[in-house]
């Protein structure tokens, strides 16, 4: 008989058809873990936020995003949530949870604060945990490997088990076999600019070579097209492409068609997910090591604005079949190396390896 498995994450709502269509990376993963993980157990898809106890059942499995409160920033209008589902499901007073509880989080060696403001049970779910499922870039694994502090980074790191974030490529590929004209080349970075997203850098490595253009709720009111921004005590030149809909087929396939770079400065993406969306779609990454996205035919920037000025030139001024080349070939390594089915058969073999019956 299979085993009952809780999956906790963020109350996807499943849909006929919807494997076929790609959304963002949240309602994917628990998409995709209902899909997959259902090979070897029973799926009971639950919430991280709300979900309170789903079991009394030693053999039960739990596995889940650490509890997230999205109003925690509204402090005085809503308490700190008490769910914890990790402790809610503990089988005797005396135990701090399941003991067949895993977690499985974007990881890097220092959460940034966009993050631990919303976890409120960060440290103990982590330290309750017998596997932490880490999605994340080599470079964050190595990262935390190398602490020896008292953080609950350096605490847990014996429980890492490293995966790549991942897209459903057959949903998302649009092949672009043509780049536009040296001189008419383009950038385009998507993200919510929170403050590990370099989005500083970006605009001081870009200033005086590009004009780049950002995909985000951020920007609220400006005007869309080419606007200028004051932000970081300057004014820069932005092309304002507001809000991106993986869902709308028309908008993505324009502005595929009109860019040719993926750009990612980050300082703290685990794995930045927007880097694996537009590389799979044929844009050709620009990237820092921070954002997560490790590749041989991606284009490596620093943290020092002016040498990034340089190689973004050079990128620009690629020949073509270099660059369709890199396309390629990124996009190959996507479909071999980030796929769910990839990542949920890890999860599945070390559950089961581990697991108390």
């Amino acid at each position: 008989m299979k085993k009952l498995l809780h999956f906790f994450w963020f109350n996807y709502q499943k849909r006929h058809g919807d494997r076929a269509v790609y959304q963002y990376s949240n309602q994917e993963i628990q998409k995709w873990a209902e899909h997959c993980l259902q090979k070897q157990f029973l799926v009971h898809s639950a919430s991280c936020e709300t979900h309170g106890r789903v079991t009394q059942s030693k053999s039960d499995i739990l596995i889940g995003h650490l509890t997230w409160d999205p109003h925690a920033n509204l402090s005085g209008l809503e308490g700190k949530s008490q769910r914890n589902w990790m402790l809610d499901n503990r089988l005797n007073d005396d135990s701090r949870s399941h003991p067949n509880s895993y977690v499985l989080t974007p990881w890097v060696s220092e959460f940034p604060k966009e993050w631990t403001g919303k976890m409120p049970c960060l440290e103990y779910q982590l330290e309750n945990a017998k596997c932490i499922f880490a999605i994340c870039g080599q470079i964050w694994l190595d990262k935390t490997l190398a602490l020896t502090d008292s953080s609950i980074q350096s605490r847990a790191k014996s429980k890492l088990i490293r995966l790549n974030m991942c897209v459903n490529y057959d949903a998302l590929a649009i092949p672009k076999d043509k780049f536009n004209p040296r001189g008419q080349r383009k950038l385009i970075h998507v993200s919510n600019l929170g403050s590990y997203k370099g989005f500083e850098l970006l605009l001081n490595s870009t200033e005086g070579v590009t004009v780049p253009s950002i995909g985000s709720q951020a920007l609220g009111e400006l005007k869309r097209g080419l606007a200028n921004i004051n932000i970081f005590d300057r004014t820069y030149a932005i092309n304002n492409c507001g809000t991106i809909a993986n869902e709308d087929e028309a908008q993505i396939r324009a502005l595929v068609a009109e860019h040719d770079f993926y750009l990612h400065t980050s300082t703290m993406d685990a794995q930045a997910t927007t880097i694996l969306e537009f590389a799979a779609r044929g844009l050709v990454p620009i990237v820092t090591p921070e954002s997560g996205f490790s590749s041989n035919d991606s284009i490596l920037l620093t943290h020092d604005a002016e040498a990034n000025k340089e190689i973004i030139q050079r990128a620009l001024d690629m020949p073509e079949d270099e660059l369709v080349f890199r396309s390629r070939r990124i996009r190959e390594q996507i479909r071999r190396e980030h796929s769910w089915e990839r990542f949920f058969d890890t999860i599945t073999e070390n559950i089961n390896r581990t697991c108390e019956n």
